[in-house]
């Protein structure tokens, strides 16, 4: 088994607060990702830059680029920025928009995501590829809490629906009841 290696660093700005996630598309597929602890609530994950304190600005799955049009993009082969990221509630896969012929262009085309952790736990980062000795690059991800965890639990449409048969059953129960027992004679 691979070992597991853990790039991350706090960037603080007050309310701001966001963890950059760097992941090494040389190192840190799924045998081997970035995992970082997170406390339950929503997390929005941007791709980052290193203009942005990030150590990379996209990936490649080959040693080489080729085939692009005039624009730099649709490559045969060349930069990407696609990334994956997993716990034991949720799997998100965001596929490269493209290939390109440099990782400036790929950057700029990248995909954020949100996902929302039910409770405290590990969160892996990775790149989905198998074949590590011919990438180059990686992937760096703000990621940031936007909303804590509810301390409420929030109630769906089915929820609702289920609570209104339980009071609506219980009223019914009390009419029967009241009218099966006989009521005690009043005195004075």
């Amino acid at each position: 088994m691979a070992k597991q290696v853990k790039s991350s660093q706090t960037s603080s700005t007050g309310a701001d607060a966001a963890t950059i996630i760097n992941v090494d598309a040389t190192t840190n597929n799924k045998a081997n990702p970035v995992v970082q602890f997170l406390k339950a609530g929503t997390y929005e994950v941007r791709f980052v830059g290193t203009s942005e304190g990030g150590q990379y600005d996209a990936w490649s799955l080959w040693d080489f680029t080729t085939g692009c049009d005039e624009k730099g993009e649709n490559c045969i082969t060349g930069w990407v920025n696609e990334y994956n990221i997993t716990s034991s509630e949720f799997t998100i896969a965001i596929p490269a928009t493209s290939k390109y012929s440099t990782p400036e262009q790929a950057l700029a085309k990248a995909q954020n995501t949100s996902f929302t952790l039910t409770s405290d736990r590990q969160v892996s980062f990775f790149i989905g590829d198998d074949l590590l000795p011919d990438n180059r690059g990686g992937v760096s991800l703000a990621v940031k809490k936007v909303r804590p965890a509810s301390a409420y639990p929030q109630l769906g449409a089915g929820s609702f629906i289920l609570i209104v048969l339980v009071l609506v059953s219980v009223m019914v129960l009390w009419l029967l009841i009241s009218l099966i027992t006989p009521n005690p004679p009043i005195s004075n």
